[in-house]
């Protein structure tokens, strides 16, 4: 998913990325390898903050409860990748995502039946397309585009074994063969079909007058 996002970024010309639920900075230090971006990350936990400052100490980071807040300031893009199946009040983080973004919204959640491995690891909903575009619209933005991600490797094959793994999907510190097997991961999820699969993607802008650069419908 990291060069998916990659390109996604890339083709919208922006500088200032904030990303809601950044986690451990995976997707922040794909950002930062690739150079030009002004990066900030939040998340609820602060475990989680003090990972992503090692990988990415260039990068502004601050705790924040997206149900609850928001900051101050506003980013070219605010993207929010696998956090929304997590929350209760969607709509209260979604109006706080959007009203943080100065042009550009990016989403990626999960579709389709929602699996015991998911419920364990706190997801709450998965989302359909058109109720992701729903939600979307009703806090005023504008849904550019719509697509999944994922298959076959991703969906339905990594979803589907990770039902018979108990506790769900492997969390926390990984060793050498954990390393291992995400780097194998990695170049097998490259192999996925463009457009289709689980991983859902939604990318809006604010409805305002006039342009902010490259619009990837064009």
């Amino acid at each position: 998913m990291r060069i998916h996002l990659l390109r996604t970024v890339s083709s919208l010309r922006v500088t200032q990325v904030l990303d809601v639920g950044c986690g451990s900075g995976e997707s922040l230090a794909a950002l930062a390898d690739t150079g030009g971006y002004e990066l900030t990350g939040v998340d609820i936990s602060q475990e989680a903050l003090c990972l992503t400052r090692r990988r990415v100490p260039n990068a502004r980071l601050d705790r924040l409860d997206i149900e609850r807040e928001a900051l101050p300031d506003q980013y070219d893009l605010v993207m929010s990748l696998q956090v929304l199946e997590h929350i209760l009040d969607d709509m209260s983080a979604l109006r706080n995502i959007a009203g943080m973004a100065r042009s550009y919204v990016l989403i990626s959640t999960v579709q389709g039946r929602m699996r015991s491995s998911e419920i364990a690891i706190g997801h709450v909903r998965n989302y359909s397309p058109i109720e992701l575009r729903r939600k979307l619209e009703i806090i005023g933005l504008e849904v550019l585009k719509i697509w999944g991600w994922g298959f076959p490797f991703y969906s339905p094959l990594y979803r589907t074994l990770t039902e018979w793994v108990p506790g769900g999907p492997p969390s926390g510190p990984i060793g050498r063969f954990g390393l291992l097997g995400a780097w194998l991961l990695y170049h097998i999820y490259r192999l996925n079909w463009p457009g289709r699969g689980d991983i859902l993607f939604a990318l809006a802008k604010k409805r305002r007058q006039g342009n902010w650069g490259h619009d990837p419908e064009e």
